[in-house]
């Protein structure tokens, strides 16, 4: 059941089986059909529909397959699954990134933003611990959609944990330098509070025209941030002054290269670059996992230390937990685990048999070197998860 896109004429849109690939605007900008409604569910909700963007000078329809289980079937079956998989705190994020909002609203106010990172520090004090605990960091890390707008603040949090995830790997006896790596990654960002209303985003994805002497203002704007907390520790002041450096000597805002770049910052850069490949903060086609690990690869010796990058692959694998993978033998599952010594030998939850037809129940296979059965290919991310926003309790 390999994923695919196809342009499907409206002719033959309601007798195919999918899901529409991207959004349908008519001419005047107004949403016709939004990406992911099953073709299925239009044939039941939505029979005139042909009729309504024939109205609109729609004549094709991007339309991709799918697996038999959703992104939330498979969270739900997570719970069930034995060995148990660990997931980190979910109430822990949430409270994280309800800060960070606390934070961003209050950045003029020195006095309240100052009080707002003490409390935060408070907090993420607790997440090394729970980074520890939680082998399968990708299963962790927040899922971000377009109208959140918590955008900036789930990025920290999930570049935090992938970067205390890549220090514990490479570190494990050092955890004070552990935790000053996630702080680093928690705050790398801290300085883009004072552009609340500013797009990174252009075109393509990258810088608009104009904005790059702002954007490399942030880091230093963080620097001074966390300075003015109290905060001494020069990994996290590293971290997050440098964290846009380059191996090669090309980042910024101080042209760093190799050794000179702090550690605990080449550690962030990579995790910072990972996340952002793999979410639609910046990206309009976000990565799958997959391809991300691929892209950073690529990218090693130009923009980042090889040893880091080897820390990240160590750390979630070539099939990140959560991807969506076509095993050989035709059937389709989604990895739970995978462990540093055996990289393409992950644990998969099988839920598609050969002919795309859903297994239930499901159930698990560890794929074994010795074995005929391996991973063909990356079919879809599930990697993500969905955090219903921090409500704190009532007064009284």
């Amino acid at each position: 059941m390999k994923q695919k896109v196809w342009k499907v004429a409206l002719g033959e849109l309601l007798d195919v089986e999918g899901v529409v690939a991207e959004e349908v605007m008519s001419k005047d900008e107004v949403m016709l059909l939004p990406a992911g409604v099953s073709l299925s569910a239009l044939r039941e909700t939505q029979p005139d529909v042909v009729s309504l963007l024939l109205k609109h000078g729609v004549t094709h329809v991007k339309v991709k397959n799918v697996p038999a289980i959703t992104a939330g079937e498979f969270r739900t079956a997570l719970g069930s699954v034995t060995p148990a998989v660990t997931e980190l705190n979910p109430l822990l994020t949430k409270i994280a990134i309800h800060q960070f909002g606390a934070i961003y609203e209050n950045i003029e106010d020195r006095s309240l933003r100052e009080r707002g990172i003490r409390t935060m520090l408070t907090i993420a004090a607790r997440l090394p611990g729970e980074i520890r605990r939680t082998p399968q960091i990708t299963l962790s890390l927040v899922g971000v959609e377009d109208r959140d707008r918590e955008r900036s603040h789930i990025h920290s949090i999930n570049v935090a944990l992938l970067t205390g995830y890549i220090a514990q790997r490479l570190f494990p006896v050092l955890p004070a330098f552990v935790e000053a790596c996630v702080l680093g990654g928690l705050f790398h960002d801290i300085g883009k509070a004072f552009f609340p209303h500013f797009s990174w985003r252009g075109a393509g994805g990258g810088l608009l025209p104009g904005d790059a002497k702002i954007f490399n203002c942030h880091p230093l704007l963080g620097e001074s941030l966390m300075k003015d907390v109290g905060v001494r520790d020069v990994h996290v002041l590293g971290a997050v002054r440098s964290h846009h450096e380059k191996w090669e000597g090309a980042g910024v805002p101080d042209r760093l290269r190799e050794e000179d770049i702090p550690m605990a910052a080449r550690i962030v850069a990579v995790a910072n670059r990972f996340e952002n490949l793999t979410s639609s903060l910046l990206e309009e086609d976000p990565h799958r996992s997959d391809q991300a690990i691929s892209t950073v690869i690529g990218l090693t010796s130009s923009d980042f230390d090889s040893r880091i990058v080897r820390g990240l692959l160590a750390s979630i694998g070539l099939y990140p937990p959560g991807t969506v993978a076509l095993l050989s033998d035709q059937r389709v599952g989604i990895v739970l685990e995978t462990k540093e010594r055996d990289l393409l030998c992950p644990r998969v939850l099988i839920c598609a048999d050969a002919r795309g037809r859903r297994v239930s129940p499901f159930e698990t296979l560890k794929i074994r070197k010795e074995g005929n059965v391996y991973i063909k290919e990356a079919l879809d991310d599930f990697s993500r998860r969905r955090l219903e926003p921090y409500v704190p309790a009532a007064a009284g």
